[in-house]
């Protein structure tokens, strides 16, 4: 256990200080007040009880601010350690809760078990034991529903109670903690239960593709344990690492480019800021690299170096039949595109995070991302009536927000008329739209240039746009410039060429929001950026055809295109046919190669 201990102690006080941390570091001189032996912060609201972002844990997450700045050298300051101690005390004495049970059983549980080991060679025993006391809400010892618990919530329920039997030094609770990790890192039996998927995408919440929001959690906390755990008698099986590296390295990697992941992956929490950071990847990978046991060492080390802002060389076609959802990775791009069907739902909102959501849910929703800086932070500058790729009528924000009515709730699919294929860097995802009065037919086409978006027959309420991109500009505004079939238009590291016979419709200009927009519980405080947005208006037609490229790229490779109800086709020069063909016994999707 000594060893274990040493390894989070190592950790924690070398863990490089990021801008929250430093900010709390800061406040903790400008705010401290010492009173009767205790030490709290004057700007902290410890009575605030609001369920999505609790202030008075702003407490803890101090005191490991401040232990990670000075490190080793923090022990030897005679103050600061009486500070540190005051704190602690404050907060053990007066035992804040929030109405949220996330908060009580896991949030404040990790904070404080993590404070305590790391100090705990240094804190009297009865303030050891009122610790623990409070650490138990959130282990197996005190709550044992976690074992029953899955995905994400596990993993930190496994954490805390890791941390928990390390502090009371109880050798039977670790290793009933060790166990039950070890049998999450499984694919489940039923295809629709949450977890990994044989695909390996990543499910929560039910049938929402959670890789890098929930996913990003349970990859984390789970590559830190087998990290911890590693070489000592408590260790991960090889054979659940091996399926957690592929988990990693077949599934997650697919899903971000550099500093970023991909929106469509984190759910609600792109309701927060910073919600696309890809840092706690690279912090697992680093995790798994020095772990003896890991076997896939050189595709781990080329994928960390791309999340730390390296080259990202990673060329690969996917098509996840699991969670219906196409991606397309070359040196120059990722592209992703969405599905829509009845076992599967596009996102979820609750505590009032994501309320503007509702338009994820839609088949065709896209991704384009070709430095990671396209959608990073976007969100409180989002028209979310016009999310990349949907066809959906212009709603404002409060129509979204009415339309997105219950908590917890999110929208499935109305029809299984959605698949995908995926080989040598080709590609196709076919789907057929129909909710909230829109109907029509979407297909699109990977090539190893881009991807071609055909879609037809498309009616709904008026008036109804289709969203090529919408995405920061990270070149001066312009004014509003139709494209026409033949013509291009572009941003950032992409190019999008209308091949159809609808106009596409393209402006950059200033947007002010603010992230309370998407949840009320973030700040109010008003933010501006440039925002580029494309559209096509299907006013006077029915269909659009566009195909999307790197920047200097160019769509001469497409030869020919069919775009209708019973057949969507594709074919390029080098003779690769790709078609959806549609009659009254169903879809399929034809392959010519």
């Amino acid at each position: 256990m000594e060893r274990i201990i040493s390894r989070i102690r190592h950790h924690f006080l070398r863990t490089p200080i990021h801008t929250t941390t430093t900010s709390n570091c800061d406040l903790w001189e400008e705010t401290l007040v010492r009173e009767n032996g205790y030490v709290f912060f004057s700007d902290i609201n410890y009575a605030g009880q609001n369920p999505a972002i609790w202030d008075a844990l702003d407490h803890l997450r101090r005191i490991q601010a401040k232990l990670i700045r000075h490190g080793d050298a923090a022990f030897d300051d005679a103050a600061l350690m009486e500070d540190i101690y005051g704190a602690l005390r404050y907060w053990l004495d007066r035992d804040f809760q929030n109405p949220n049970w996330w908060f009580n059983q896991i949030g404040m549980v990790s904070n404080l078990a993590a404070v305590v080991l790391v100090l705990l060679d240094h804190l009297p025993q009865p303030m050891i034991d009122q610790a623990a006391a409070l650490i138990r809400r959130g282990s197996i010892a005190g709550a044992p529903a976690i074992l029953d618990w899955t995905g994400a919530n596990l993993s930190w329920g496994i954490r805390n109670t890791v941390y928990h039997a390390l502090i009371i030094g109880d050798d039977a609770l670790l290793q009933t903690a060790v166990d039950r990790l070890s049998q999450e890192i499984h694919i489940p039996a039923h295809p629709h239960d949450e977890g990994i998927k044989p695909d390996m995408s990543f499910y929560q919440h039910g049938q929402i593709l959670y890789s890098c929001g929930y996913g990003r959690s349970f990859t984390y906390e789970t590559a830190h344990l087998i990290s911890l755990l590693s070489g000592t008698p408590y260790a991960i099986p090889d054979d659940k690492i091996a399926l957690f590296e592929d988990f990693v390295l077949d599934g997650q990697r697919y899903m971000m480019r550099g500093l970023a992941v991909d929106y469509q992956t984190v759910g609600r929490e792109i309701a927060r800021p910073g919600a696309l950071s890809s840092a706690a990847f690279a912090q697992a990978a680093d995790y798994l690299l020095h772990t003896a046991e890991c076997r896939r060492q050189e595709e781990m080390r080329a994928y960390r170096t791309s999340l730390l802002g390296g080259d990202d060389t990673f060329t690969a076609t996917k098509y996840f039949p699991n969670s219906y959802f196409l991606v397309h990775k070359t040196p120059d791009f990722h592209i992703s595109v969405k599905g829509y069907h009845t076992i599967y739902k596009g996102t979820e909102w609750g505590l009032a995070e994501n309320r503007l959501g509702y338009n994820l849910n839609y088949g065709g929703v896209m991704t384009m991302m070709a430095t990671g800086d396209e959608y990073f932070d976007l969100n409180p500058l989002t028209d979310y009536a016009k999310i990349p790729g949907t066809t959906a009528p212009a709603w404002d924000d409060q129509t979204l927000w009415e339309r997105s009515v219950g908590d917890w709730k999110a929208e499935a699919g109305t029809n299984d008329d959605c698949g995908g294929y995926a080989a040598d860097g080709y590609g196709v995802l076919h789907l057929r739209v129909e909710h909230d009065g829109i109907a029509g037919y979407k297909a699109y086409f990977t090539y190893p240039e881009g991807m071609v978006c055909l879609g037809c027959g498309l009616s709904g309420p008026e008036p109804l746009y289709t969203t090529v991109d919408q995405a920061f500009c990270p070149d001066a505004p312009f004014d509003a410039r139709q494209i026409h079939k033949g013509e291009c238009t572009a941003n950032g590291g992409f190019a999008y060429h209308n091949l159809g016979d609808a106009p596409m419709t393209a402006e950059a200009k200033i947007v002010q929001g603010a992230w309370s927009r998407n949840s009320p519980a973030q700040s109010a405080e008003p933010v501006w950026g440039c925002v580029f947005l494309c559209t096509i208006d299907h006013a006077a037609h029915d269909s659009y055809a566009y195909a999307i490229t790197a920047r200097e790229g160019n769509p001469t490779a497409i030869t020919a295109i069919i775009n209708t109800p019973k057949e969507q086709r594709v074919t390029f020069s080098d003779g690769t046919s790709l078609a959806v063909l549609r009659d009254a016994d169903g879809c399929c999707i034809d392959v010519v190669r």
